[in-house]
């Protein structure tokens, strides 16, 4: 049984990660904690297969508490969650030989998951503009040059994107909602087009990306270093919550 551990200082958000990550497929032996907790921890947390840690809004003590977790813990990988995007860590400065990833705290289910899947296997899940040298032996989640070139922008733009993961335009659009837990009537509502429409773009991008459904075309995407966002051509990166009016994730 693979072991778990799951550190965040705001016990009702480690409760929810909890319960979500509880409900996975996989047989998880899951331990949450504090921070506070974690000077405390005995052999039970030490040697986790992932460690899960929700770094605090201050950035001091974000870095001082990593260090600690993996003098305490020795995880063999961690996967970061963080409420703002870039790190205000630059990545040299980071703890990095057992971090293997990064996410957004508002993340969709389906990202997360699949963020945690890609990372037990061994590759890496980072924005483009902070994503780390993996060790060699890993297989890199690390997007194309012209997707490093995007990232460095902002959010991907939905050319680069389409064109990363060989599907259309349109298919990316239903790509990116799908990931971020829209079901595909409202997918098809936000993209102006038919219900049917939109289940044949999604059918033909599942084809495409030679999956099965919404869970593993995102663990496919975010394989090949899709970001699973958008930005205008001006340049100015869109959340899709922020153009719908509902906050996303």
């Amino acid at each position: 049984m693979a072991k778990m551990v799951l550190i965040e200082a705001h016990p009702l958000l480690r409760l929810g990660l909890w319960q979500i990550l509880s409900k996975l497929d996989d047989v998880w032996e899951i331990e949450g904690m504090g921070l506070a907790d974690v000077s405390k921890a005995d052999g039970v947390h030490a040697g986790a297969d992932l460690l899960i840690y929700g770094l605090p809004v201050d950035t001091d003590e974000a870095w001082s508490a990593l260090h600690e977790i993996q003098r305490v813990l020795t995880p063999k990988r961690i996967l970061l969650l963080t409420d703002v995007m870039p790190l205000p860590m630059p990545v040299q400065g980071l703890p990095g030989a057992s971090v293997y990833g990064c996410l957004m705290k508002t993340a969709s289910v389906e990202i997360l998951e699949a963020a945690i899947r890609l990372v037990m296997a061994g590759g890496q899940c980072f924005p483009s503009e902070q994503a780390l040298q993996a060790p060699a032996s890993t297989v890199c989640a690390l997007p194309s040059r012209d997707a490093e070139e995007a990232g460095s922008k902002g959010a991907m733009p939905v050319s680069a994107g389409a064109q990363l993961l060989q599907i259309t335009p349109r298919q990316y659009e239903v790509l990116v909602l799908l990931a971020r837990g829209y079901p595909i009537k409202t997918v098809s509502r936000m993209l102006n087009i038919s219900v049917a429409t939109a289940k044949t773009h999604a059918c033909t991008l599942y084809q495409r990306l030679h999956v099965k459904n919404k869970g593993e075309a995102v663990y496919a995407a975010l394989q090949r270093g899709a970001t699973l966002e958008w930005h205008e051509p001006n340049g100015r990166e869109v959340d899709a919550g922020q153009i719908y009016g509902r906050k996303l994730g």
